[in-house]
Order: structure tokens, then C-alpha cells, then sequence
């Protein structure tokens, strides 16, 4: 586990007044502004530009004309440059008294934010190096540098300080497939760090409810939970809709398309996820489907010793329709035996763990995968389809590229460092708009009362987001996306369209 901490802060502008005198046989100074930049030369502030006083007018009138008609042409250019002053000067204030004129003087500054209070946060992020050493398609890019880039927009459009308070970022990463290692990082974060508030993302929901349950920190994870989870911790939020919802969602879905309809059905379920499990089983049943069989897997790490059961299960029961709630590395398992066996289901996927994203679908038997169609809560396969890229990922990824002097393709395949740069700009604008939310006197209390008042909140990576008073559960909107092995991609096939009641 890493630690790391990072503060920003933003630097005074400087503001050049620029003046160049005209005189004869004199040449202009070249002047011009600073872009920030660190590492150049400081530049001192020229002196306010004023007209030339009246009493200089006044003696340059009194001197006679040489009788001399071939004067200086040195003389000529003086009065040449007088009369030019006298021209370009600035009339008087109205009211002025007659003889003065009216000085030009730089506008002033804007008084700097006033910081009151400075929190820190917590930014918890997914160690994958072990899995993109592997493939380098895993990477995730530099989540830390990701929030520094969203900070440093903050700053520059004027949104921090917020009320009065500054932010202090750290960061803490985990393994993601170690429960130990996120309860760690809650520990860490609670303790060491004494954070007023964490976002956190892929795959951490036990650290974020520890988080949230035994430290009563406020806690905006990426991932939905299991509905017990939010009773437990009253201060989680996540951007996702729960397991629960999903699961429901789901079936509400698959029925509206026929995918059910005369169908062997076979699930093969993670029993850390029971609670959704359940609700997917009554959705089904209210919906007229019933379940030919069930395999549950116990495992936690890369696969369990269930994957290759459960194919031979499936395959007894006839099952030609796969449900598949398993973790990803679960699911390559299972279509790798399949594919031994020349089985061949239809899978009907959804927004589970992590299998709708362009990479983690690359990576399964595509003989086994092509051509199937899912239900997502997410906003995969929309360039895929050649809609354009929404305004808050344009935003999101164009700072990024501002801030990091990195070009970021908006192009399909979607990479998992595309994703990420949208993940990490939904939990801190989420962030941002609780604390917007919450008043001069930021409490914890005041930013979830804040939270729970965010509906319709547009995200980069999802659909819309919802909050309200005991329901922390966010996205309530989805879509079909069908996989091809040819682009090695999703494509979006329909709007977003919300949960029913």
C-alpha cells in the first residue's frame, strides 16, 4: 500500500501594465506577458501609463520657432511626438477642474479567495500494475496526477476555494483483489490522515464502508454495494445504482428485449453478493422466468475452483442461456471451459463487477462472446456508435490534457486509462457540488444533507445521478450495448432511459 500527498495551490496573477515613451530617434521596448511558466525569468511591472502634464504642453508652446527654416529634424520630431501625446491622452473626468487631466491607472486586482478552513481528502485508487505489466491495455494511466488535473480546473475557473474552504488531496492505493489491503487503507485514512472526506474507486466497497460505517467519514465510491451495505453506512454514496437495483433493472431489461423468453436459464453468482442474488431471483419470478440452475462460487482472488463446475452444471441442465455475477477473471474462466467443451450459451450481461468496459471484454474468448447484448448503466460503446463525446467527458479529458501535456484519443476501443480519467472527474465533481451544496459552515453532516440533495446531476462515464435522504445509490438510467469481437468493442443501441418504479 502507497501513500502519497499532494497540495495545490493557486499563485497571484500578475498583472503588466505595459508603457513605452515616443521620442525622437528613440526606439519602442517590446513588452510582453508571462504564461505562468515557473522556470522564466520574473518580470517586474512597468510603470501605470499617464498623459503628458499641462504644464509640459504649455512650454513646449512657448518656444518660439527657430528663424532658422532649415530646423533640426531632431526639433521636428519633438513636437511631432508632443502633439501625438496631446491626442492620444484620455479626456478628463467629467468634473474635472480645466487644466487637469485625468490619469490612467491599472485596474485594480481581484482581491485573492479568502481561505477559512483547508480539509484534506482522501483519494483511494486501484493498484492494476501487476495485471498491466501483463497488458499494458490494463493501465490506468496516473490516477493521482487525474485529481491534481481536476483541482488545478478548480482553480483556474474560480470554483476553490468553495465557501471558504480549500481542499488538501491524499492519495492511498490497493491491491484490488485484497480485502485486507482496503480495510488498510480505511484504517490509514481515518487515522493517519484524518480525512474529512474520501472518493474511492474500482472495487473498494469494503474499505469505503469501513470508511463510512466505523469512522463516520463521508465516502463517494465508484461501485454500487449490497443494500444491507448503505444501512451500515449511513455516510456512503456511490456513483453506480446498488447491486440490488441493478439486478432488477437488469431483469426489467432483458424482459423488455425477449431474452428470456423460452430460455434455459442458468446463474452462476459470487455469494458475497446473496442480497442482489435474491432480489434478481424474485424479479425473475415476478417476470414469469424461472432458473434451471444455480451455482454459487465462494471464491475471492483471480477464480474460484467453481468456474469449471458450474460449465458442467450448465451443460447437464441443458442451460443455453448464461447469467453470469461472477468477477471477470471468474468469467474468462468459465468461457475458456466452455469453449473446451464446445458449449456455447447466449450470456446476457449487465453492469457486474467489471465486465462492461472495452478492455476487460477484449479479454475473454471472443468465439464465446461475440455479438452479445448488455444492459449498461454506463456511457461505453457511444463513440463506438458515433455520438459524440458529451460535454462533461469533453471537459474532463480536455483539462487533463491541458494539465499533463498528454494527448488522450477519443477513439474505440475506449482504453481503461480513458475510463479512469472520466471515473476520477465524476467522484471529485461529485465531491465539488456536495461541498457547493453544504454552506459556509462545512460540517459532515451539512455535506451529506448536500449529497442527498443532487438529482439529475449529469456524470462524464455514466448516466444522470440521483441522491436523496436514505437512498445513496446514484445512477438510475441505462442502455443496450452489443459487444462485437471485431472491433473488440461495445456499441451503444440505445438512449439512456431510466429505472421504472
Amino acid at each position: 500500500m502507497a501513500k502519497g500527498s499532494i497540495r495545490w495551490t493557486t499563485a497571484k496573477p500578475v498583472n503588466l501594465a505595459v508603457g513605452c515613451m515616443v521620442a525622437a530617434a528613440m526606439l519602442a521596448a517590446a513588452c510582453g506577458d508571462g504564461d505562468g511558466d515557473s522556470s522564466g525569468a520574473a518580470v517586474e511591472p512597468a510603470a501605470a501609463v499617464t498623459s503628458v502634464p499641462d504644464s509640459q504642453d504649455e512650454a513646449a508652446r512657448d518656444v518660439a520657432a527657430p528663424a532658422d527654416d532649415e530646423q533640426s529634424e531632431a526639433q521636428a520630431a519633438t513636437e511631432e511626438a508632443i502633439r501625438s501625446d496631446e491626442d492620444e491622452a484620455p479626456a478628463a473626468e467629467p468634473g474635472a477642474a480645466e487644466g487637469e487631466t485625468a490619469v490612467v491607472e491599472d485596474e485594480p486586482e481581484p482581491a485573492p479567495a479568502v481561505v477559512e478552513r483547508t480539509i484534506t481528502v482522501g483519494l483511494a485508487y486501484p493498484d492494476v500494475s501487476a495485471f498491466a505489466t501483463l497488458n499494458k491495455k490494463f493501465s490506468i494511466g496516473d490516477p493521482e496526477q487525474q485529481a491534481a488535473a481536476v483541482l488545478d480546473g478548480w482553480r483556474r475557473d474560480g470554483l476553490l476555494p468553495v465557501n471558504g474552504t480549500d481542499i488538501e488531496l491524499v492519495f492511498r492505493k490497493y491491491a484490488i483483489i485484497n480485502t485486507s489491503d482496503k480495510l488498510g487503507v480505511c484504517t490509514g485514512f481515518a487515522q493517519d490522515d484524518d480525512v474529512f472526506a474520501v472518493v474511492s474507486g474500482r472495487d473498494f466497497t469494503v474499505g469505503s464502508e469501513c470508511l463510512a460505517s466505523r469512522f463516520d467519514i463521508p465516502t463517494i465510491d465508484l461501485m454500487g454495494a449490497s443494500p444491507s451495505v448503505y444501512d451500515r453506512a449511513p455516510r456512503l454514496f456511490t456513483i453506480r445504482p446498488s447491486e440490488a437495483e441493478v439486478l432488477r433493472a437488469y431483469v426489467q431489461w432483458a424482459d423488455g428485449e425477449g431474452l428470456f423468453d423460452g430460455a434455459t436459464v442458468g446463474i452462476f453468482w459470487d455469494t458475497r453478493s446473496e442480497e442482489a442474488v435474491d432480489a434478481f431471483k424474485e424479479a425473475m419470478a415476478a417476470a414469469g422466468h424461472s432458473i434451471a440452475v444455480e451455482v454459487a462460487s465462494d471464491g475471492e482472488g483471480i477464480g474460484s475452483p467453481q468456474d469449471q463446475i458450474s460449465v458442467e452444471r450448465f451443460l447437464a441442465a441443458g442451460v443455453d442461456t448464461a447469467v453470469l455475477l461472477v468477477g471477470t477473471s471468474s468469467v474468462s474462466n468459465f468461457m475458456h471451459f466452455a469453449e473446451s467443451q464446445n458449449y456455447r450459451p447466449a450470456y446476457r450481461s449487465m453492469e457486474w463487477a467489471s465486465h462492461i468496459g472495452d478492455v476487460a471484454s477484449g479479454s475473454l474468448p471472443q468465439e464465446q462472446y461475440d455479438g452479445t447484448l448488455a444492459m449498461t448503466v454506463s456511457r461505453v460503446g457511444e463513440i463506438a456508435a458515433g455520438l459524440p463525446v458529451g460535454a462533461e467527458a469533453e471537459a474532463c479529458v480536455s483539462n487533463y490534457e491541458r494539465f499533463s501535456g498528454t494527448d488522450i484519443p477519443r477513439s474505440s476501443p475506449e482504453t481503461a486509462e480513458w475510463a479512469q480519467i472520466l471515473y476520477t472527474c465524476d467522484l471529485m465533481s461529485v465531491l465539488l457540488a456536495g461541498l457547493q451544496g453544504a454552506g459556509d459552515d462545512l460540517t459532515r453532516e451539512s455535506l451529506v444533507a448536500s449529497l442527498e440533495s443532487l438529482e439529475g446531476f449529469p456524470l462524464a462515464a455514466w448516466g444522470d445521478l440521483t441522491f436523496g435522504p436514505g437512498d445513496h445509490a446514484g445512477v438510475q438510467q441505462f442502455r443496450t450495448v452489443e459487444w462485437s469481437a471485431d472491433c473488440l468493442c461495445w456499441t451503444a443501441r440505445t438512449d439512456m432511459v431510466d429505472f421504472s418504479g
